[in-house]
């Protein structure tokens, strides 16, 4: 089976599963326990926006404040000395995220050559998402899955961030990884070699 087959078939079962534990946790109305890891306790982003007159993340609207805007990723990658182009790559969050909310994706290039993808959406439903993607993923992994990282960061000065990263040959040669920060969640491919680049990538994203 080749890879794009691989991943289409990954994709089917995300969307069978996403949809399952989207519905467990709609109809249950509870926190729904999806963490890889052991990671329960509440975030500063899990909490209710408090209504308040000015704030310095968000952009103050009449009746309270608006969350904070993620950043131009268009921009970004400019700025980085990358070169974005048209995506073809099939991704898991487009699988997951079904109510009609903007899915983006960009190619990434660097000096030329592919460095990865990137896709995202922005919605205060993220968490949602977030949650419905990992469960979906625990009955997608295959026995060759390798460097599962399951993270939660909190460092002074920049927004609380979820990261979830593998490799699983499985569903993709490319190792993904998923970051929710504020109301944006990403999906990154990274191919091998451009790691670094594609880290500070990712930093640049999602610390602001």
């Amino acid at each position: 089976m080749n890879p794009r087959n691989k991943l289409i078939v990954t994709l089917a079962l995300l969307v069978l599963l996403g949809g399952l534990g989207t519905a467990d946790y709609l109809l249950s109305g509870d926190e729904y326990s999806a963490q890889l890891t052991d990671d329960s306790a509440m975030n500063d982003d899990d909490k209710p926006m408090a209504s308040s007159a000015s704030s310095s993340d968000g952009v103050m609207t009449e009746g309270g404040v608006a969350k904070h805007k993620g950043p131009d990723a268009l921009a970004v990658l400019q700025e980085m000395g990358f070169t974005a182009a048209a995506s073809e790559d099939l991704s898991l969050l487009s699988q997951v995220v079904s109510d009609g909310t903007d899915v983006n994706s960009i190619a990434i290039l660097m000096n030329g050559d592919r460095a990865g993808s990137v896709t995202w959406v922005e919605s205060p439903e993220v968490k949602n998402y977030f949650i419905a993607l990992k469960e979906a993923l625990l009955g997608a992994f295959s026995p060759q899955m390798t460097d599962l990282k399951d993270e939660t960061l909190q460092e002074t000065g920049k927004p609380v961030r979820n990261l979830l990263t593998f490799f699983d040959p499985a569903i993709s040669e490319e190792r993904i990884l998923f970051a929710r920060s504020r109301e944006r969640l990403y999906e990154f491919h990274i191919v091998a070699g451009k790691e670094e680049s594609m880290n500070q990538l990712v930093e640049e994203l999602t610390s602001k």
